[in-house]
């Protein structure tokens, strides 16, 4: 634990580890309720070096758009390459990066991918028909989003197993007593993949996202080799996880609310917008900011050189602000707002409607062990279900 600094006052301190605290395992979401609401909407923790925990919606609103003083920086990590494009770079370095990126983000864009979407979809879920019990996570949450990935990147899904294995060790923490030498040099495994896509695709063009990202210019130049790798690792790292939480994190909601199940069954055009208050009400991303120079924030005084943690969970269900329109925090805000938000929402619409197609009732199956854990991302790593066949309720 770090010591209080001088300049925050006795009554901001709590004592919260929010990537270790023993209570998130178990359940994250009512761990981070009962710590919003006995603290100050900005807080210290002495955890982690000590760090500022926002949990205010208009703090966060202001962290995430006062780029001037809150950083994002810190998060090329000190090294000599381009860093994570665009996520790293502040104002008005970031702008030409995002316009490149939104090219190929866009709604028009992703409409074109929701055949295969649902598609795979399908592929996945219908493996389900029949079946009494799931993990949902190993399923459905896990392998769809990465084979969506894969197609866009231009990767073979004949390499799907090899490709999800290796996403599976570098996003999910080793178990005790693991042996660790398959872990190590799994990064790097990752970028040498990339790499080798990259080379490929100066030889020979395809109609995938990176033989699109080698015709793009940055000031009147080709993208760098680093920067390249740079987009298509953050891609990767950013797209993958997030989804796969998304879906299970609703899923769980849906499989312990029996009424708005039924209701999503009878009527599919309930399904977008219950997505966007399953958004709100699970908004599983820690982002943290660099503080540049001292200011007030919240009524704390916050120094240059502090870590800012957003709770973005609690900007989007502050009891103090309107929480119940389109507008949530799921995809962050301000300049960085996610790119692949378009992306995912249409990922979550048609794993809903595809799962309706095939799964009757369905429940929580009996699980007592931990499966969510804090950090900046805060994870489900499983999902058990009980199901009923679709024929038993159609």
């Amino acid at each position: 634990m770090a010591d209080v600094p001088g300049h925050v006052s006795a009554d901001r301190v709590i004592d919260f580890d929010i990537a270790n605290d023993p209570a998130l395992k178990h359940d994250v979401f009512k761990r981070m309720a009962e710590v919003r609401d006995a603290s100050p909407s900005v807080a210290w923790t002495t955890a982690n070096g000590g760090h500022w925990l926002v949990f205010g919606q208009e703090e966060l609103q202001r962290v995430l758009n006062e780029t001037e003083t809150f950083s994002s920086s810190h998060l090329a990590g000190g090294g000599a390459g381009p860093g994570f494009i665009p996520l790293s770079l502040d104002p008005p370095a970031h702008a030409p990066w995002r316009v490149l990126l939104l090219k190929h983000f866009g709604p028009p864009q992703v409409r074109r991918l929701e055949p295969f979407v649902r598609e795979w979809a399908e592929r996945l879920i219908a493996k389900l028909d029949g079946a009494a019990h799931c993990d949902f996570v190993k399923s459905v949450a896990e392998p769809m989003p990465l084979s969506v990935f894969m197609v866009m990147m231009g990767l073979p899904l004949e390499r799907f197993d090899e490709f999800r294995h290796l996403v599976l060790m570098a996003l999910t923490p080793p178990e005790p007593g693991e042996d660790m030498s398959e872990r190590m040099g799994v990064h790097g495994k990752i970028m040498g993949i990339l790499a080798g896509l990259i080379e490929e695709r100066r030889r020979e063009p395809r109609d995938d996202f990176v033989s699109r990202l080698l015709t793009e210019t940055m000031d009147g130049r080709p993208l760098t080799q680093p920067e390249l790798m740079s987009i298509c690792f953050l891609l990767f790292l950013a797209g993958l996880d997030t989804v796969v939480n998304a879906m299970t994190y609703g899923m769980r909601h849906i499989a312990a609310d029996p009424e708005l199940q039924e209701a999503l069954r009878r009527d599919r055009s309930l399904i977008p917008d219950t997505v966007e208050r399953l958004l709100r009400r699970y908004t599983f991303v820690n982002t943290n900011r660099l503080v540049k120079r001292d200011t007030e924030l919240g009524g704390a005084s916050v120094k240059a050189g502090e870590l800012v943690w957003c709770v973005l969970w609690g900007g989007s269900n502050d009891p103090g602000a309107e929480t119940e329109g389109p507008r949530h925090m799921a995809f962050g805000g301000g300049h960085h707002i996610c790119l692949g938000m378009y992306l995912a929402r249409l990922e979550l619409r048609v794993m809903y409607e595809t799962w309706f197609d095939h799964v009757g009732r369905f429940s929580l199956a009996p699980d007592d062990k931990p499966a969510m854990r804090g950090g900046t991302v805060m994870n489900i790593t499983r999902l058990l279900l009980d199901m009923e066949p679709a024929t038993v309720t159609a």
